[in-house]
């Protein structure tokens, strides 16, 4: 059998050292396309540093700026598109958002990138049930800023009554943007809810005006705490600041007349609390407050006077009434006040079940019966729009739940909104 002729000694040689020099040119290819895209890896994340670190320093127009040139460099860039969406979420421009984020999914990247960007917008949607499990997902998995991520998830502990899941995303926002007063303000408004000490509330509107000295409702806010809390000089120092800025404010001028009484100055208290009527007939503080001032100085009938005005515009305030007992009694209607004392009573009694109803909304917040509950009671006693809210937060939670569709459709016939009636009775389940 022939052979076939092989290599000479010099081609024997020379097939080594071309497949040497192949396996380098093959290496050095790789190695360049593997740097060149570690480089672009690189480059993308300085500049998604750069935008995160803006947006959680609210410097919005600069997060514009880099990821309107990133995308300039790159416009089919899927990061470059993502954050594009992330800034346009941060500017309030949830189209736009929407827009770059399908546009970065043809590019290729996954959905679940985009998991901050899609809770955020179904949150904003009033879809938190959804919302929620995305955000957690992502903040856990994220060593970046994340403010919007952690906002969306403290307003959502907020509205649910989960105080403890608010607080702890409230911890996250303050940690990844530090110069932010929002964060304080909000963890102002928790600890309200759930009955901290007035210092410790405080210390949290002082924190944000350290930051925003300018934020004009959280001085007014922190004035009033300080006030309640019994530090009436510290509070006159805060609601002058306010009301040199804001004069005429019936809000701050009643707070601040309320707060001279509490410092003994029966003048100036019932100045501002006059002038707060004066640009607000109707302001129930200032009423109590002038009742109070004009009991505390021997004017009985002017006091009554007040509070039949108050009982007027909140017949359903037990304190109110116990007041007006008192004054009656004063006076020598003691038949008048014995009524009264006992209407007091009854709606002492009602105050402290919507309280009961409270407490125990905190401690279950998605417990369809006792929203149920809560909406029932409060549109009996002339708190319809705050008893619709609850009515609502628990059909969310169960759709179609018959006693709070009926009570629904109950509260619109009575109003005159037959359709709205109409609309509650058909959503209602069947039922015995």
């Amino acid at each position: 059998m022939s052979q076939q002729p092989g290599p000479t000694g010099q081609q024997a040689g020379r097939r080594p050292r071309w497949a040497v020099i192949a396996s380098a040119v093959v290496a050095t290819v790789a190695l360049v396309t593997l740097g060149a895209s570690l480089i672009g890896r690189s480059a993308g994340e300085e500049q998604a540093g750069a935008i995160a670190s803006a947006i959680a320093s609210g410097r919005l127009d600069e997060a514009d700026r880099l990821a309107s040139a990133w995308l300039g460099r790159r416009p089919e860039d899927p990061e470059a598109l993502a954050w594009a969406s992330r800034v346009a979420l941060a500017r309030a421009r949830p189209a736009e958002a929407a827009e770059f984020a399908r546009k970065a999914q043809l590019e290729g990247l996954d959905r679940s990138e985009l998991r901050d960007v899609e809770g955020i917008v179904l949150a904003r949607a009033g879809r938190a049930a959804e919302a929620e499990p995305m955000l957690r997902a992502h903040l856990a998995a994220s060593d970046r800023p994340e403010p919007m991520v952690a906002r969306e998830l403290a307003e959502i502990g907020m509205a649910t009554f989960r105080f403890g899941a608010a607080r702890e995303a409230l911890a996250r926002w303050r940690r990844d943007a530090p110069d932010d007063p929002e964060p304080w303000v909000m963890e102002g408004r928790v600890a309200e809810r759930v009955g901290d000490e007035f210092d410790e509330i405080a210390s949290h509107y002082q924190k944000a005006l350290e930051l925003a000295p300018d934020r004009d409702d959280v001085r007014l806010r922190l004035a009033e705490i300080l006030r309640l809390g019994g530090r009436h000089d510290e509070a006159a120092v805060e609601f002058e600041s306010y009301l040199d800025r804001n004069p005429e404010d019936p809000e701050a001028l009643a707070s601040a007349g309320l707060n001279e009484l509490g410092r003994g100055r029966f003048a100036e208290a019932e100045r501002r609390l006059s002038a707060a009527l004066g640009r607000d007939p109707g302001h129930l503080e200032a009423l109590k407050g002038l009742a109070r001032l004009r009991q505390q100085t021997g004017r009985f009938e002017e006091a009554l006077e007040s509070l039949d005005r108050a009982a007027g515009l909140e017949p359903h305030d037990p304190e109110i009434a116990y007041q007006r007992s008192l004054l009656l009694a004063r006076l020598g209607r003691s038949e008048e006040a014995d009524r009264m004392r006992a209407r007091s009573e009854r709606l002492r009694a009602e105050a402290d079940e919507i309280t009961r109803l409270r407490d125990a909304l905190v401690r279950d917040p998605n417990n369809v019966d006792l929203q149920h509950e809560a909406a029932r009671w409060l549109i009996e006693h002339d708190h319809a729009e705050e008893g619709i809210r609850w009515a609502e937060k628990a059909l969310t939670i169960r759709p179609g739940h018959r006693p709070t569709c009926l009570l629904l459709a109950e509260h619109y016939e009575a109003a005159g909104q037959p359709d709205l009636a109409g609309y509650y009775r058909f959503q209602a389940d069947p039922g015995p």
